[in-house]
Formats: structure tokens, sequence, C-alpha cells
């Protein structure tokens, strides 16, 4: 009886192509590491959350995301104080025993969602410098530098999505060359600071204990590993940064083999795939790889399904789902509809370039997770949720009053 009530409504192409991505997940994480019980459960919750987002008015995440960012903001905030530590950064909020999420996931979202309502009803006082940064930059340089400090990756997938949305929007071109240029030069000139020279902070510490006066006008030296001394300590996430990038730019180098560890393993895992793969369950670069079932994913898919059978069914179903987006989104008579459908869609698609572009060595390591397909409740669960937003405006799509609520 219940199955019956049951109604899957709007684009059923993509639906067809979501429950594609979970069976794909569900297998190759089973395939890694052998249990997925835990992984089915999140896929479960994650396709119930779709299916209860896609039923909503769309017009209601209007109000919903000014709730939303608020909430956002207060959470990014808070997980500084009380988010366990790991690997030098404070990403997780834990809920109760055993659960746990990442507020910066729900903050992607909602920051869409709220940059879609913001453009398409201020839309004719963003043609001059204050109402641009009113409504749009304040809240995107808010949002992104409170995840910036412990997920740099993150916020930078988030400040391109804002971009984009902010490009078909149409915005003036010389607002977006300025947020575009700033953060690029202030990049390049802190990475060529540290870059090639950034010690760790037991090697400071032992450096200090030889520079008493490093504060000294005389002692250079002590100065510059003072300077580097507090600014590690301020964002301890930034030595994995510059290694990174250290890793992909100079892969040679002896002081980043342990970075480079990860990717050269898993460009042996896709070496070792070929174009049929080893067989599902027969990778071995899965015992090697950090995180073989959420980072290093689509390195050991390739392993195991090779490129002809796992990567491009994957890259396929990818493109189709982003084509039926866009043409959701051109359909749609509502302004809000529209941005919104198209931004989410644009942030999955640019998240699994960017996985996928990681695990060939195409980009530097920067832990994301390949959207739908990794294992990983938060990642998923929101993701499932952005689908639902997609879905419920397709099933609403000549609905235009969400202003009324």
């Amino acid at each position: 009886m219940f199955l019956k009530k049951i109604k899957l409504e709007g684009d059923l192409t993509v639906w067809t192509v979501v429950l594609l991505f979970m069976i794909f997940s569900f297998l190759q994480v089973l395939a890694i590491d052998g249990n997925a019980i835990t992984h089915s459960r999140n896929l479960l919750i994650g396709l119930l959350s779709m299916y209860f987002v896609h039923r909503l008015k769309f017009k209601y995440f209007s109000k919903l995301s000014l709730v939303g960012i608020v909430l956002c903001i207060f959470l990014l905030i808070i997980v500084f104080f009380i988010g366990p530590e790991i690997n030098d950064a404070k990403r997780w909020l834990k809920i109760s025993s055993g659960l746990s999420f990442q507020p910066s996931d729900l903050a992607e979202l909602i920051l869409l969602i709220f940059l879609s309502r913001q453009i398409s009803k201020y839309r004719d006082f963003l043609h001059n410098w204050s109402g641009f940064v009113k409504y749009l930059l304040l809240p995107i340089l808010l949002v992104c530098s409170l995840i910036f400090p412990s997920n740099l990756s993150t916020a930078v997938l988030l400040f391109v999505n804002c971009l984009f949305l902010m490009i078909i929007s149409k915005l003036h071109y010389k607002y977006l060359l300025t947020i575009v240029g700033v953060p690029f030069v202030l990049s390049l000139l802190i990475y060529s600071m540290f870059s090639g020279h950034f010690s760790s902070p037991n090697i400071i510490d032992r450096k200090l204990e030889n520079h008493k006066k490093c504060f000294n006008k005389e002692c250079v030296e002590s100065k510059d590993i003072c300077w580097r001394y507090m600014t590690i300590r301020t964002l301890p996430r930034m030595e994995t940064w510059v290694s990174r990038l250290d890793a992909y730019f100079y892969p040679q180098d002896d002081n980043n083999i342990n970075e480079g560890y990860q990717l050269y393993n898993a460009k042996i895992a896709i070496k070792r795939g070929g174009l049929f793969g080893a067989g599902p369950g027969k990778g071995i670069q899965k015992h090697n790889i950090y995180a073989p079932s959420s980072d290093f994913i689509f390195a050991n898919l390739i392993e195991q399904y090779g490129i002809i059978l796992g990567a491009l069914p994957l890259v396929l179903l990818y493109l189709i789902f982003f084509y039926r987006s866009i043409i959701i989104s051109q359909k749609t008579k509502s302004l809000f509809g529209s941005l919104m459908v198209a931004s989410i869609a644009f942030s999955i698609i640019l998240q699994a370039i960017g996985h996928m572009g990681v695990n060939i060595g195409l980009f530097p390591v920067t832990g994301q997770t390949l959207p739908l397909i990794s294992q990983g409740g938060t990642s998923i669960i929101f993701t499932c949720i952005s689908v639902g937003v997609i879905l419920s405006v397709s099933r609403n799509s000549n609905d235009r009053n969400y202003e009324t609520i």
C-alpha cells in the first residue's frame, strides 16, 4: 500500500541517472571495503531526502534560504570552537554518538539558492557596486572565508560556482574580473612566499630554540622563521596546501614524496585497470591508496572496471545529468528556479570534474569526493537534497510566484 502512494515526479531521466549512480556507488564501495551496510544506509537516507525535497514547491526554497544562510554562518562559526580537529582542520559537527556532518556541505547548497534568490529579486540593483557588494559579494565572501581555513578546495569550488552563477546572470564583466583577479594575485603571492621552503611546526620550533632573539632587527632569518611560525599556527592547513601544490608542480622533489604518494598509487591503479579492468573486487591498489572509497574512488573504479566499462559510462551519466538539468533550467519560467537549477547542476559537475582530475593527475590533490559515488554520509545526503531541488523545479517549472509567499 505504501509503495503505491510513492510517485516519482519531475524529470524521469534525472531520476534514472541518480539511481544508476547509486548502483555504481554501492557496487564500488562493496568491492573496496567488503562491507557496504553503512554506505547503503546513507544511500537510502539520501534517496528519501531527495524524494521529500522534490515533493515541495520550489518557491518555498526562496524563503528557506534566508533562514538557511543565517544557520550556515552560525554553524560554520561554531565548528571552529566545538568541532573535533582532524588533520589540522575542524570540519565536522558531532550531533550524537556516531552521527556527524560537515556544515560546509550544507553551506554550498544554501548559498547557491540564496544567491539565485538575490539575483532574481534585486537584479535591478546589481548594476552598481553598492548593490553588487550588498546583495552578492558580502554573502559570498563571508561564507567562503569561513570555509577557507579548514577546507580550501571546498571554498575555491564554491567561489567558482558563485562566479558561474553570476556569469549566466549576465552581470557586468568588470565586477567579475575584479573578484577573480584579486584572489588570484593574492594566491600566487602567498604560494610564492611559502613554496619550496615551508617547514612543519616541529621544525620551526627547533629552529626557534636557536634564535631566542627572533624579533631582533639584525636577525633576518629569525624574523622570517617567526613570521612563518605565526602563519602556520593561525592557518594549520597552510602547510598541507603548499605541499600539495609543490607535489603537483615539482613531482620529482624528494621533499614532496609523501604528498605525491597518493597520486602515484592512483596512477598505478589506472594503468593496471587499462581498458577493461582487472575485474570487480580484484583491485589491489585499494590497499595502498588513502581513502580508496572516497577521495580516490575513481582510480579504484578504473582499476576494477577499466576505462571502457568503468570510467566512460560514469562520465556519460554525468553529462546526461548536466544536459537534462540545463534543459530544465531553460524551460523554467521562473528566473529564480532557472538560476537555481543551473548553478546546482554545475556545482555537482564541477566537483565530479575536480575529483576525476585529481585521480588522473590533472589537478593537485584536494580531497573532494565523487558526487553520488564516493562513500561519505554528508556528501551523499546533501548531494541528493540538491538533486531533489532540481527535480522540484522540473515538476513545477511553470510556477513564477515564489515571491508571493
